[in-house]
């Protein structure tokens, strides 16, 4: 019995023997190559910043990597997939050794700017690789030719890195490649004809770039034998021009085409359209910012499924009915801004029932707003601003009960705002700014209902409850502030500057918990209420408070002082007394940039607290009463050592901030150059002593203004340093001495202005690069030039 139960056995383990003999090398092979992985993976993670650990904690050899965070294996244990989103959590470089993951078939690290460097080369080793995506990161360097290698792949997302380069020819070799995505690099050179051999692409993504040549010569083009392909983004590169045509006709596939900011001069529309006989699937056209100024190469009526066009800044000349003749009634999305339209709206307009955009902005369209724009009841978004419309708005406006965006700003309309606008109750922004509008505060902004019952019961709320920007600047607006309008929640943009507003501020505007920017100047508001409340506090998001050229009087109000997020602060123009409020510090205001406080009755010293703000680009305390020397802490102000180059402007959704200066002795209105002013404005006041050294160490200042007041004592030798100045004025004041030798470094200065001081000497002859230098003398300054 004992026999036949070994005999059984030894069966068994045969049996068993043989049926592992197969299996034993494929087991082996995938877990060497697992093992293999497994330590390139380590090695990698060994190299990256400490912080990085706490992302692949699982990663650890005490575990098989298939057990790992963001690692897939398949069910014979190789690791097949590796797929990192870590919201910047990963700090080094993707190794060489990236390569080792042989059975890798999925790529994927995103979202991670702290990892640089080139893209490793060896990854052109990962022969099995289906889709590799290296996505928002931080990578430099050339696209390496081997990705060519990875024959197999599908999909190639490199996109919004720091590439750049040529785009390798390689890539061409790619045939089974439907996805291609170099957008938002700074990849350069030509389009490379060998992207024609990737007779499989669905999707091609090279926008934002600085691509440059044509994509097509004659009637050639490198990607006219992508017949599958469905969407073609070339956006904002340096594409040179020519007919885009032959790169976009016969595909049937064709649904998005955005070739904007380019340099494109012709195209035929009938021609794409005409979709190689198979009619056209081209919904989505984007060729803003080119030259496509021929109307007769615009006519879109045969694109049968198109609904959205953008044809903005390509400086179309044309009459308006002209051009509405070219569209089909069909479209959902027209854009054409930024073009040279004239004549009126034709009421044919009313015939794109199925329009939800309609953007005509900064044209020359004139005459009336015609009613029948009331019947396109599905439109969300309308803008008419910067033409010559004139007239009243038509109550019709007010059946747009879908609308979020309405803009008609800088036109010639009159009149007041019609009650019919009550209606939109979707409405997030309303630009109507720069008009002729007239009517109360109160009946634009407030809407009241009777309900009928046996007493009549009246209600009133806001008019617009979704508002998020409000700009009403620049009409005939009279009335007070109604205190209603702090009912709207959402509200982050408020402009009313430039209305006949008056009476005392609401408190409860500081308490609106979502205000990003205020905009109140150029009124006759005289004071802000009392609190109606002992917990009321300043809003703990404000960015921006423009209070300028109203009758405040008293001292400033210290509602602001908790505003923690200001960046602009303008009170000038008012009646403000008082010294300047001790409370107005870094600690307060630590993100403060511009500060303006001139022509007000302010009186006492400058404190000393000011100069605490090292973020300060712009301190105008001009045409007060200030007394004493000006502090020596000047050089605190570090946000004035060095110049700013970046163009970075304080912008809240599609509105930019406005402030009013004195500069080169003119008054100028800063919009978009807002974050270039670098600038000292200390004139008409009574300050007396010397001026600090401290001052030649701000080496950023664009403009210098210490005039009308009493200070004495030499110019500081150091002068020379502020090479970037470009106005300079020290007149009225008691000055004496030499002129400093720096001022032939001073070769930005264009405007100088010594006189009525006791200086004495010559002016550089070396002006270095001054242009036309105008130098006031009297015959209390003895100067040459």
């Amino acid at each position: 019995m004992v026999k036949q139960q070994h005999s059984r056995l030894q069966l068994l383990s045969s049996c068993v023997s043989l049926l592992l003999c197969g299996a034993a090398p494929a087991a082996s092979v995938a877990a060497g190559g697992a093992r293999e992985a497994a330590g390139a993976l380590l090695k990698w993670k060994a190299t990256l910043a400490a912080d990085s650990d706490r992302y692949l904690s699982s990663w650890s050899n005490s575990t098989s990597p298939c057990n790992w965070e963001f690692v897939t294996c398949n069910p014979a244990g190789e690791v097949t997939g590796l797929g990192i989103s870590s919201n910047d959590g990963l700090q080094g470089a993707i190794p060489e050794a990236i390569g080792n993951l042989t059975s890798l078939v999925s790529l994927a690290i995103q979202h991670n700017r702290g990892l640089t460097g080139p893209i490793p080369r060896r990854i052109g080793q990962l022969k099995r690789l289906a889709s590799l995506r290296l996505q928002s990161l931080g990578l430099a360097g050339a696209i390496p030719g081997e990705i060519g290698n990875l024959t197999g792949l599908k999909e190639l997302y490199l996109d919004d890195n720091r590439l750049a380069g040529s785009i390798p020819p390689a890539l061409g070799k790619l045939q089974k490649l439907a996805s291609l995505y170099l957008s938002y690099n700074s990849l350069a050179g030509t389009i490379p004809e060998e992207i024609g051999n990737m007779t499989e692409l669905r999707v091609m993504d090279l926008s934002d770039n600085g691509l440059e040549g044509e994509l097509g010569l004659g009637s050639h083009c490198c990607l006219a034998q992508l017949r599958k392909l469905s969407a073609l983004l070339v956006a904002d590169n340096q594409l040179l021009g020519g007919d885009i045509t032959p790169c976009l006709r016969n595909k049937s596939s064709l649904i998005e085409a955005n070739v904007a900011g380019n340099s494109f001069s012709q195209i035929s529309a009938q021609a794409i359209c005409a979709g190689g006989g198979g009619g056209s699937s081209l919904q989505h056209f984007l060729a803003s910012g080119n030259r496509l100024w021929n109307l007769r190469d615009l006519d879109f009526q045969n694109c049968t499924s198109l609904r959205y066009i953008d044809l903005a800044a390509n400086g179309v000349l044309a009459g308006t009915q002209e051009w509405l003749g070219t569209l089909p009634r069909h479209l959902e999305n027209i854009y054409f801004a930024r073009n040279q339209l004239h004549g009126t709206l034709p009421p044919q307009l009313g015939e794109f029932g199925k329009l939800t955009a309609l953007g005509l902005d900064e044209n020359r369209i004139s005459g009336q707003i015609p009613q029948v724009l009331g019947n396109l009841t599905s439109l969300t978004n309308l803008n008419l601003g910067h033409n010559v419309l004139s007239g009243t708005i038509p109550p019709e406006l007010g059946s747009l009960y879908q609308i979020l965006q309405l803009n008609l700003s800088f036109n010639h309309l009159s009149g007041p705002l019609p009650l019919t606008f009550r209606n939109l109750s979707k409405l997030f922004s309303l630009d109507l700014s720069n008009c002729s509008l007239t009517g109360q505060a109160y009946d634009l902004l407030v809407t009241t209902t009777t309900t009928t019952t046996t007493a009549d019961q009246v209600t009133t709320a806001v008019s617009f409850p979704e508002i998020e920007i409000l700009a009403l600047s620049s009409n005939n607006i009279t009335g007070t502030m109604p205190t209603l309008l702090c009912s709207a929640s959402f509200l982050k943009i408020l402009d009313l500057s430039n209305n006949a507003l008056h009476g005392d501020l609401p408190n409860c505007l500081w308490e609106l918990p979502s205000l990003l920017l205020m905009d109140l100047s150029s009124n006759s508001f005289s004071s802000v209420a009392p609190s109606s409340s002992s917990s009321s506090s300043a809003s703990a998001t404000l960015q921006s408070l423009h209070l300028a050229n109203n009758r405040f009087q008293g001292n400033v109000p210290l509602i602001i002082r908790n505003c923690y997020e200001l960046i602009t602060l303008d009170l000038g123009g008012n009646n403000f007394t008082g010294e300047i409020p001790g409370w107005i510090i870094a600690e307060s205001m630590p993100k403060l940039r511009f500060l303006r406080l001139s022509s007000n009755m302010l009186s006492g010293s400058i404190p000393q607290q000011i100069f605490q703000f090292t973020q300060l680009q712009l301190l105008d305390l001009s045409h007060n009463r200030l007394t004493g020397p000006i502090p020596a802490d000047l050089a605190n102000f570090t946000g004035m050592t060095q110049p700013q180059e970046r163009g970075e402007i304080v912008y809240f959704f599609a509105y930019s901030e406005q402030l009013q200066l004195v500069w080169k002795n003119e008054n100028y209105v800063y919009s978009k150059m807002i974050t270039f002013i670098m600038g000292i404005d200390l004139s008409c006041n009574l300050l007396s002593q010397t001026i600090p050294q401290g001052l030649t160490s701000l080496r950023g200042l664009r403009y210098l203004n210490l005039s009308r007041n009493h200070l004495s004592g030499d110019i500081p030798g150091g002068i020379g340093n502020l090479a970037l100045l470009e106005s300079l004025d020290l007149s009225w004041n008691q000055l004496e001495g030499e002129i400093p030798p720096g001022f032939a470094a001073l070769e930005a200065l264009s405007t100088l202005n010594l006189s009525n001081n006791r200086l004495s000497g010559r002016i550089p002859a070396d002006h270095g690069g001054m242009r036309s230098i105008t130098v006031s003398t009297t015959r209390y300054t003895r100067l040459q030039v």
